[in-house]
């Protein structure tokens, strides 16, 4: 895959907010990995410098590029991430964590698997590192009602639907975004959850397993009323 490069088929994803100690070395480590991948940074309204970092490596790289939300009225990793792919212009998108919770290096397999043909593709974790039982009882919880609420509609059920690590082919959830766009939970934090709601069980999911890290600096953003967000959408 590095030696017959298909980086330029692909947009990765970063939604930040205040990710100013990680966002430099991620993009670094992307174009270590694929040099001709685009980049756009979904910005949430960050004022520790991250916006700035951006900027400066926007004048030194064509291929990245800034989506900024500091003056939207409605704040949220999910319409962040929405809005993104909504300006990707690659045949293919990946959404990534600008914290390395998420392992850069796993976007190859999650290229792999695009151009085999699936229109979407789930990371699935099979190991939490750092996390308390607090925060694993709640994760197993959420999923179980995830996938019931899927179970009911009549949908694909994949491993982790609550991953944060998934992409797809650009035109097919562009245009799921477009005819359904009551669909998201613009303050939410699992689009991909509302996008697994209306996705049609005949359409195939790629599925890759990563190891899901400690962050490497900075703090979590997700706060208990963004597990109430989620909540009530297993019924939207």
């Amino acid at each position: 895959m590095n030696d017959i490069s298909l980086g330029s088929q692909l947009t990765v994803i970063l939604p930040t907010l205040n990710e100013s100690e990680n966002i430099g070395k991620m993009i670094s480590h992307l174009h270590s990995l694929l040099s001709d991948l685009k980049i756009i940074v979904a910005d949430d309204g960050s004022t520790d410098g991250t916006i700035e970092i951006v900027n400066q490596r926007i004048i030194e790289n064509r291929n990245i590029s800034l989506l900024n939300r500091s003056e939207d009225p409605i704040k949220g990793l999910s319409v962040s991430i929405a809005e993104a792919i909504n300006q990707t212009e690659t045949d293919y998108f990946v959404v990534l964590d600008s914290d390395f919770q998420h392992p850069p290096e796993k976007v190859i397999d999650a290229l792999k698997l695009l151009n085999e043909g699936f229109p979407l593709v789930i990371g699935y974790r099979t190991e939490f590192k750092g996390w308390s039982f607090k925060r694993r009882l709640i994760s197993w919880g959420a999923t179980d009602l995830g996938k019931f609420a899927l179970f009911i509609r009549g949908r694909n059920r994949p491993r982790d639907i609550m991953s944060g690590f998934f992409g797809g082919k650009t035109d097919f959830v562009q245009k799921i975004l477009h005819e359904n766009p009551g669909i998201i939970e613009p303050r939410g934090y699992k689009i991909l959850f509302d996008l697994l709601k209306i996705l049609p069980k005949k359409d195939k999911i790629g599925e890759f397993p990563y190891s899901f890290q400690e962050r490497e600096e900075g703090k979590s953003k997700i706060k208990m009323k963004h597990f109430l967000i989620y909540f009530r959408s297993l019924f939207k």
